[in-house]
C-alpha cells in the first residue's frame, strides 16, 4: 500500500512538472557582441565578447601578444581605433576612440569598483608568454538601449598597470597598445 502511495506521489509530481515545464515560457538568446582586438601593427590578437545577462554585462577577455604583466583596459567613448595625428604632427595609436566611456558624467578615474568612470575595467593580467584571459561581470554597463549602451563603443588595452586614480594620463595606465571596436559577434 505504501509503495502505491509513493509511486503516485511521484507519478503525480511528475505530471506537475512536466505541466510547469510545458508552459514556462521560453528565455530569449543572451544578447553578445565583441571587440576583435587588434595591435598597432594591424595583427588581430585576440577578442573580447560581451554578453547581456540580467542586471549588466559578462565580459570574457581572451586576448595574446601582449608585453607580460598588468594593462590597464578600459571602454573608450567612440566606437574607432582609427590613429589620431594633433597639430604639432605626433600620432596617437588608436587616438580616435577617444576618452573612457562616462556616462554618468563623473570626470574621475576610479578604477571598476569606483565612482568614476563605467568604463573603467580591472586591469589585464599578461603572463610570460603574452596571453591574458578572464572573466568578469559589471554592473555599470549594458549592451541594451540606453545610456550605459557600450554597443558602437571601443576597447582600448594601454602599455602599463592603471593605478585607478585620477594621475593623468589614464591612472598612469599610458600608451594605447591595443584596441577593438564593440559591434556584432561573427560567426565562424
Amino acid at each position: 500500500m505504501m509503495t502505491r502511495t509513493i509511486a503516485a506521489s511521484i507519478a503525480a509530481g511528475m505530471a506537475a512538472l512536466s505541466l510547469a515545464i510545458a508552459v514556462r515560457p521560453v528565455q530569449a538568446a543572451a544578447t553578445t557582441y565583441a571587440a576583435y582586438v587588434y595591435d598597432t601593427t594591424g595583427k588581430q590578437i585576440g577578442q573580447v565578447t560581451f554578453v547581456g545577462v540580467d542586471g549588466g554585462v559578462q565580459v570574457r577577455v581572451d586576448v595574446s601578444g601582449l608585453p607580460p604583466g598588468a594593462h590597464g583596459f578600459h571602454v573608450h567613448e567612440i566606437g574607432s581605433c582609427n590613429p589620431v595625428r594633433d597639430t604639432t604632427g605626433k600620432v596617437t595609436p588608436f587616438g580616435a576612440a577617444g576618452g573612457h566611456f562616462d556616462p554618468q558624467g563623473t570626470a574621475h578615474h576610479l578604477g571598476p569598483n569606483g565612482s568614476g568612470h563605467a568604463g573603467d575595467f580591472p586591469n589585464l593580467v599578461a603572463n610570460e608568454a603574452g596571453h591574458a584571459r578572464t572573466t568578469f561581470f559589471t554592473d555599470r554597463l549594458s549592451v541594451l538601449e540606453g545610456p550605459t549602451n557600450i554597443v558602437g563603443r571601443s576597447i582600448i588595452i594601454h602599455a602599463n598597470e592603471d593605478n585607478y586614480t585620477d594621475t593623468p594620463p589614464n591612472g598612469g595606465s599610458g600608451a594605447r597598445i591595443a584596441c577593438g571596436e564593440i559591434g556584432p559577434l561573427r560567426v565562424q
